[in-house]
């Protein structure tokens, strides 16, 4: 008689219906028997739940409306993605460009970072973008979008969500309770950005472009949650240094305007955690930058982008003696 696989089923389960508690709902009702059909079953409950107690979609003072989109790695339907209402919130920047949420007029509140990131519970794919998911064409309903991943990489990202799953155990947090209500937390709002930055990562590893560029923008995502809310922001900052100067080593944000953009982040986070001679040498590297600029034949935008990045980097330089220099009212 066989023997069951008892770990290798709640791996299973898991990764099909994305928490814990689903996981041994199904095991007390079928046993360890995997049923695509029951499995299904459950998995349509919950997301029509989902779907029914979203909160707050029309409401006029809610700064949130929220669409539904499709995993294109596991292919869970109706994912709820939240988006900012326009001109619902005051925003302010900090030195290298990351949002702060403010209330402005008729409307509530909202820390938009915290559930910025569109989470499927299943395989915990992540994204911020809603580009990196399957959504429904505005002009035909009926007709989808596909995700701007390749199938190749896709499979990847499907192929880790064990590790995903386990990693998001390791934080005391479940993908059905924690990540995917509206209502997320600042460690499931970090966590978030965790889960978006692991499929960076396995799409760096596959030489994907603007990967490397993604997981450090996510980083600094994370450092504005912990600003935010009273935790350390420095070890994200360091972090996003680094995968900063990965993108510009392995030129993975090509383009004078990516260039500019990651240069002018590498010069302000090596001012921000104190390495002023490495902010020094990167800033003559963004000059050499300049001088290929101008001597060659790029479009107008193109120049003006990285101008525009070009002239903060140097005047945040300038401004390096300055107390208030990372006050985000005075960026």
């Amino acid at each position: 008689m066989a023997v069951i696989d008892e770990n290798g089923v709640r791996r299973r389960l898991r990764i099909m219906l994305g928490s814990d508690k689903l996981v041994e709902d199904y095991i007390a009702a079928n046993g360890f028997r995997v049923d695509n059909n029951k499995i299904q079953a459950m998995r349509s409950t919950t997301e029509k739940a989902v779907e029914i107690d979203d909160p707050g979609e029309t409401a006029s003072d809610d700064a949130i409306f929220t669409v539904f989109v499709k995993c294109p790695s596991c292919y869970m339907t109706k994912l709820p993605s939240h988006e900012l209402k326009s001109k619902s919130q005051q925003i302010f920047t900090d030195r290298f460009g990351m949002p702060t949420y403010h209330a402005l007029g008729r409307y509530k509140v909202v820390d938009y970072n915290l559930i910025s990131v569109t989470v499927c519970p299943q395989c915990l794919y992540a994204s911020p973008d809603k580009k990196d998911f399957i959504t429904r064409d505005p002009a035909a309903r009926t007709k989808e979008i596909p995700a701007r991943l390749h199938q190749g990489e896709l499979a990847a990202i499907l192929a880790a969500a064990d590790e995903r799953a386990t990693w998001l155990t390791t934080q005391s947090l479940d993908a059905m309770k924690d990540i995917l209500p509206r209502t997320r937390t600042p460690e499931a709002g970090l966590a978030s950005y965790e889960l978006a930055i692991l499929r960076a990562k396995i799409e760096f590893s596959r030489n994907v472009p603007f990967s490397a560029y993604k997981m450090a923008g996510y980083t600094l995502k994370k450092s504005v949650i912990c600003r935010t809310y009273g935790m350390d922001e420095m070890p994200h900052l360091a972090q996003a240094l680094k995968y900063y100067l990965l993108c510009f080593e392995r030129s993975n944000a090509p383009g004078f305007q990516f260039e500019g953009h990651v240069l002018h982040q590498v010069i302000a986070l090596g001012m921000r955690t104190g390495q002023l001679e490495l902010a020094g040498s990167y800033l003559g590297v963004l000059d050499r930058s300049k001088m290929r600029l101008e001597a060659g034949k790029a479009d107008a935008q193109v120049v003006s982008t990285f101008l525009r990045w070009y002239n903060a980097a140097r005047e945040l330089w300038a401004d390096r003696e300055n107390p208030d220099i990372w006050d985000v009212r005075a960026s």
